[in-house]
């Protein structure tokens, strides 16, 4: 188990937490796991889900900021998310357990799966999806690395939550 992190924090903090590398491409490869893990329970899950949000945001309209679900709806994904989870990710989930039965390395991916989807966040409307996946902390904006490519060819849409053109 390692100490507990704030879902705010970056990238860079986040997989310093866990012990990993930012700079290693393994590392890359695990965060993507991950993340897509936390994408899929998401969209299955939390997408478009007005009946879990919090009494206060029950007239809402979509999309929705991790806070605006009710804490048992949020806590019930992370616990679907690590009893689906692949023996190579819950060996980190593991990593973020807490005495509270919580797990902030669920938490925080799922929170940042929400926070590029709930409208707020101005590079989530610009071709800059993913400047979460930026490394570079020290001034709080960074340029992002994994930006998809502006041209797209007939046939095929930008899935911004994976961050690739699709069929």
């Amino acid at each position: 188990m390692t100490a507990p992190l704030i879902r705010s924090a970056t990238k860079r903090q986040f997989l310093i937490q866990l012990g990993l590398d930012p700079n290693d491409d393994r590392t890359s490869q695990t965060y993507w796991l991950l993340k897509d893990e936390a994408i899929r329970a998401y969209e299955a899950q939390l997408q478009g889900r007005r009946d879990l949000l919090r009494p206060e945001y029950a007239n809402q309209d979509p999309p929705y900021a991790a806070a605006h679900f009710s804490a048992a709806a949020f806590s019930s994904v992370v616990r679907s998310i690590y009893s689906t989870a692949t023996p190579e990710t819950r060996a980190y989930y593991n990593r973020g357990r807490t005495a509270q039965g919580d797990n902030w390395v669920i938490s925080w991916m799922l929170y940042h799966v929400c926070r590029y989807r709930d409208g707020r966040n101005i590079r989530a409307r610009s071709r800059e999806f993913h400047a979460d996946d930026d490394l570079d902390d020290s001034n709080g904006s960074g340029s992002s690395s994994s930006t998809a490519s502006s041209t797209q060819t007939a046939g095929t849409f930008y899935d911004a939550a994976r961050n690739v053109n699709r069929r």
